[in-house]
This record gives C-alpha cells, structure tokens and sequence, in this order.
C-alpha cells in the first residue's frame, strides 16, 4: 500500500491522529505514492520505507530521529496513536485473522493452560496437525515460522499482527492468543475477530498507575473481549459470573462450563466435563431456550491442581464447537503438561515434594494453595514467592494475605523488580505477611531461597515456587538478565 492509503484511511476514522512526512510541513504528491515497505514502533526495527509510529508515554524525540536516519519516509502521531496503531497494522498485514479461527482466551489466571490444552485436544482430533496450531502465550510462541519464549502475554499489535500474517503464510488455519486486559484497553487487538473468546477466571490484579486505575476497570477491560467475539464460552465458576455472562449475550452462541466428580485418583486430576451449549439456570432470562447440557465424561489430567478441571472443561467446550468429538476430548487432555504450570517434582524418598507454578496474582495463588491442601493433607506447605518492581503492586499485600492464611511459611524474595529497589519490595511484602499473622523470612536472593526451603524442608512438606514458572531471566533496571528458572531450581534441590 502506498503512504496516501494509509493518510486517507485516518481521515476515514476520524482519529486525533497525523501521519507526516520528515522535514515537511504537509507530503508533497510524489510522497504520497510512496510504498510503505515495513511499519514499526520500535526505532531499533527500521528499514527503508517504514512508516514510524510515535507511541507511549516514554517516546523520546530522538527515537524519531534515529528511525528516520534508518531510512523511515513517514511517522504517526497523535492523542489516539494506539487505535490508528491498530489500523495501520491490519492494513499493512492485510487482516490475517480473516483467514483463521482465532481463539482469543482471557482471565486472570489459566490463560496459558486453556490454550495448551486446547492445542492439544485439537492435535490429537487431527483438526489441527502437529505445529499446525499457532500461539501467542505467555509462556512461548510459535508462528510456523518462528518459536521462541515470550516476554508479554500480548505484544504490541504490530508484532502480533505480523505473527497471526506468518501463521497465514505457513498454512495454519487456527490458532490462539492470551489477550490481557492491558491489550484489550489499549487497542492491541482493535479490528481483530475472535472465532471464540474463552473468560477462565477473574481476580483482583494489575491494579496500579501504570496499569489498571481500580478493579472495575480491570473487569471491564476484560469483558472488551467479547466485543470482538463471535462465540463465547465461559466458566460458571468466575466471580461476577452474572456480569460476564450478561456482557457475553452480544456473541452468537455461547458456551458455559462447570465440572462434576472432581478427584484426585493415583495422582492424576479425575473429573467429568459439563458444557451448557446456552445459559442455565439461575442466570437465564425469561424466554432464553433451554440451555443444552453435555457432559464430556472420564477426563483425567497429569497435571496436579484440581482447579485445573476449569481450564480443561473450557478447552474442550471450544474444541467440540470446531469439530472435535468427546473421545478427543478425553484422549486429547491425558499426559498434557504445560512448561511452568504445576511441575511436580519429589525426593527419593517421596516425602518432600517441590512445585514450580506461574500463580503470580491473589486469585492464582488461592486456587493453587488451596488445592495443595487438599491434594496433600497434612502435609506442612511453604512458599518462595517474590513481587514485581512497578507493575501489579496490590499483589504485595493479596498474596501475603493468602499465605498467611493457608501456608505454613513464606520465603520473601526477588521476582523482576525492574527500577524498584528490590529490599524495599520484600520488606513491604514481608511487612504485610507480618500483620496478616504470617511466618516467614526474606531471603532476596531467589536461587537461594528455593535451595534453602527445599534442602531444610522436614519431611511430609510441600515446597511451592511460585510466580516465575519456566521463565529464565530476571527483569533488573531495564535489563533481562539469564537466572535458573523455578523449573529448574525444583528439579536441582529435589535431588540433592
């Protein structure tokens, strides 16, 4: 497309937003029929015919500057940069989303799970081959051209969009995407269409000045995805379920899940599946047909967590919807692990066990102490956890209020504390573990702090690492820095 397609589209939106040429007060008619070879935000991914995109609160003159000496022949500017943002990608990556199912999957906890195990429903259906579903997750990517470790659950819509157009380009026909409520609010998905939108959970997080004001905005962020969502499934087990169902009654169908006979059996999560195709009761209307109950029945998950029934039951609601039958469904989710969610690991003498899980909010964090007590009674349960530098500050108070409250002790310790200094974090948080009658230490150090919880744990104890998962890295003043993964910490100590 050439620079006056994007130029005239603008004017079309209406937007508070320009595009203009460098140097120039208004494009002269030769820059007009410019091409526009590539589209960037980022100054450091610039090539000759970029149309540039002057967005975020921390824009800088000169990363203007150094993308236009890096050969960009247009920039945007603007109040209402992220929506044109939007526009503009969709328009040079010509809507890959048109030529796919994309599932979108939002909530405060289960996200990556749900996605994992609807891949995996639909691998085993033959609906989608092997590396034949494209992700964008939180815990990785995968575009069928590139594979790597995400470090957003949603990116920035430019690098999402040209994921779903190398999807597109490799011949995948569905695929899926963690959408936040940070992507929602922004406009990282505007102009998308979701075949399904899926809400697993809802819990209080990424309240804060940089994130989410209070935590109705949080809410309503998440229920944004419905708007762009032709079907919606939704799991009855939500806090304000009402409110999420009445916000998904504008999608065409709409599924809800809930779960019967949950148990742990040898090991494994035991449940039967149960699917309304429509509302049931007592969330129905007066004149709404009959909701439709199917039940999907002896699934049994590999992986602990009996909460883990919710995210399962969702998937495979959107599974039966593309085509799967109940018997994919059950051969589908058996031995499905998921890296960094409920990795279980135990001692030679299987008396001391170790969990590394991403529960990094109040909700996450909940559901899986609470399961720990109940799939393993009696047994005395600690937690490493560590909290953020700028982002989701409420979680240094939510999550010491639930340890105290269902753990045995905390180690206090370091998670990405960006620009904060980070004794300051874990005194907070340890000071907040303090008054809600809390026992624990600070130990800042991480590696340490799982190594010491997990060689002096007595024995019938539960070592739960949490907040990291398989992440490698440690955020530390603008710099990803390479650290063992909770993953790895648990599976070195436990053999020691």
């Amino acid at each position: 497309m050439k620079l006056r397609d994007y130029i005239e589209r603008l004017k079309n939106e209406g937007l508070d937003a320009e595009i203009r040429v460098p140097g120039k007060q208004t494009p002269a008619a030769e820059d007009l029929e410019q091409e526009i070879e590539w589209l960037s935000c980022d100054s450091r991914d610039v090539k000759p015919g970029t149309l540039f995109v002057c967005k975020g609160v921390a824009f800088k003159p000169e990363y203007l500057q150094q993308a236009v000496e890096k050969g960009a022949v247009a920039y945007a500017q603007g109040k209402d940069i992220r929506r044109a943002m939007a526009i503009f990608a969709n328009m040079f990556f010509e809507d890959p989303w048109k030529d796919m199912a994309l599932i979108g999957v939002t909530g405060t906890k289960g996200k990556s799970t749900t996605l994992y195990y609807i891949r995996a429903i639909l691998e085993h259906s033959k609906i989608c081959g092997p590396d034949r579903f494209g992700f964008v997750s939180t815990i990785d990517t995968y575009d069928g051209i590139n594979r790597f470790q995400s470090h957003l659950t949603t990116p920035e819509i430019i690098e999402l969009t040209e994921h779903l157009a190398n999807m597109r380009t490799s011949g995948i026909k569905i695929g899926g995407i963690e959408v936040s409520s940070q992507a929602l609010k922004y406009d990282r998905v505007y102009g998308y269409k979701f075949s399904h939108g899926v809400f697993v959970s809802f819990g209080q997080d990424h309240i804060g000045s940089t994130e989410h004001p209070d935590v109705e905005d949080y809410f309503r962020s998440k229920l944004m995805l419905f708007d762009r969502s032709d079907v919606a499934v939704v799991n009855l087990s939500n806090r304000r379920i009402a409110e999420v169902i009445e916000a998904a009654r504008q999608c065409r169908k709409i599924y809800c899940c809930t779960e019967e006979n949950l148990r742990k059996e040898g090991g494994e999560v035991c449940f039967d599946a149960v699917i309304y195709d429509g509302i049931p009761a007592p969330y129905a209307k007066e004149g709404e047909a009959p909701a439709e109950k199917r039940v999907v029945r002896g699934i049994r998950l590999s992986m602990p967590g009996l909460f883990n029934a919710e995210n399962a039951s969702e998937a495979a609601a959107v599974a039966l919807d593309l085509g799967a039958t109940e018997e994919d469904v059950v051969e589908g989710l058996k031995g499905v692990l998921v890296e960094g969610r409920m990795e279980f690991y135990e001692n030679k003498e299987r008396d001391v066990i170790a969990i590394a899980d991403y529960a990094h909010n109040e909700i996450s964090c909940r559901k899986l102490l609470e399961s720990a007590r109940a799939e393993y009674p009696g047994y005395r349960l600690e937690v490493v956890v560590g909290f953020p530098g700028g982002k989701g500050i409420q979680r240094r108070v939510d999550i010491p209020k639930v340890t105290a409250e269902l753990a045995d002790f905390t180690w206090v310790t370091e998670e990405d504390p960006a620009n904060e200094d980070l004794l300051e974090i874990c005194n907070e948080a340890y000071g907040n573990l303090v008054k809600f009658g809390g026992k624990g230490c600070i130990c800042p150090n991480r590696q340490e702090a799982a190594k010491r919880a997990i060689l002096e744990a007595k024995p019938k104890t539960v070592v739960m690492i949490i907040g990291k998962g398989s992440e490698a890295y440690a955020y530390r003043k603008g710099v990803y820095y390479p650290v063992p993964a909770d993953t790895e910490l648990a599976r070195t100590y436990i053999k020691m």
